[in-house]
């Protein structure tokens, strides 16, 4: 008897190819959340080592960093570099442009933060200040200056204020604030600051130390974000885009747009991520919270402060 072999029809190949194109389309959404899984696990162990970082510099100098320094503009995440195991970096940056020698943590000696800087080590790119969900280029251009500076995703916590006029929470401010030069902030982190852990009579648990901040970039038709630096600020004197970049505010909501509160500056003062609903903030215990951008405003404030002496609930 003669045998005949049976091939799929035209209608059963196209079924089998629907049925593929099905299950592919199920599972592409489960991979991408899974890879944002993890890449959110890497950005909560960044800010984990910036933690460290912090309470080992405290340890040593008593002090956390200032957010930066009057004078030079090398900012607080400079500070730190010999604890992100970026001795060499922090050895060459010291010695860099003219100097006028101030004494910072660890016993260095860090010199001005060139007005046009040269350095290629400035666009240096520290995988640590790197938020792996974002999608900004490596290098931030600021000030006018003829080179690019590398990028860093966490910003410094100002606290919730603009400077020691604002009224807060929930108040606008008035454009002739400056942002980062105020005498005594709420917050950790200003130009200058010197803060003990013994003055958060907050909690520790309770106040934020740093935080996200995404690259600049679009939302629809609105601007969203802020770009920041590692390096430090490009205008000291009061400049709110200049100070924007190295440090941030409880002010302005959570991913929010370019535009805040004071309504003057083309870079976002206050915190942000890609991260979907909200954005990982360090605490001054060390733990790293994810908070979201719908967090109630007074608590959001609240978390910013040192010593508000307000009760803080679940957030």
């Amino acid at each position: 008897m003669k045998q005949t072999r049976r091939a799929f029809t035209l209608i059963e190949l196209l079924v089998v190819i629907a049925i593929i194109a099905v299950l592919i389309a199920l599972l592409l959404p489960a991979v991408q959340q899974a890879r944002e899984a993890a890449r959110r696990s890497q950005c909560k162990n960044n800010l984990k080592q910036l933690g460290l970082a912090l309470h080992n510099y405290h340890d040593t100098a008593n002090t956390l960093p200032p957010g930066f320094i009057g004078g030079n503009n090398w900012g607080w995440n400079t500070m730190l570099l010999p604890g992100l195991d970026q001795a060499p970096l922090y050895n060459l940056i010291s010695t860099t442009a003219v100097p006028s020698p101030v004494t910072v943590g660890f016993g260095a000696v860090m010199t001005n933060f060139p007005a046009s800087p040269t350095s290629v080590a400035l666009q240096t790119i520290i995988p640590a200040l790197r938020c792996p969900s974002d999608t900004g280029s490596a290098t931030v251009a600021a000030g006018g200056t003829p080179v690019n500076f590398g990028r860093s995703n966490y910003v410094a916590s100002f606290g919730p204020s603009f400077g020691p006029a604002t009224p807060w929470p929930l108040q606008t401010p008035a454009t002739t604030i400056t942002f980062g030069v105020a005498i005594n902030p709420a917050g950790a982190f200003y130009m200058n600051s010197r803060r003990n852990f013994s003055t958060f009579t907050d909690g520790l648990s309770n106040t934020i130390l740093a935080g996200e901040r995404r690259s600049a970039g679009t939302l629809g038709a609105l601007a969203v974000g802020g770009d920041a630096i590692w390096a430090g600020t490009v205008n000291n004197a009061a400049a709110i885009g200049g100070n924007a970049m190295i440090m941030g505010e409880q002010v302005t909501p959570i991913n929010s747009t370019l535009v805040d509160n004071v309504g003057t500056t083309s870079h976002s003062t206050g915190f942000g991520s890609l991260h979907v609903g909200g954005g990982h903030f360090l605490m001054g215990d060390g733990a790293v919270r994810f908070i979201s951008e719908n967090i109630n405003t007074n608590t959001y404030a609240y978390l910013g402060a040192i010593s508000d002496n307000q009760v803080i609930g679940d957030f």
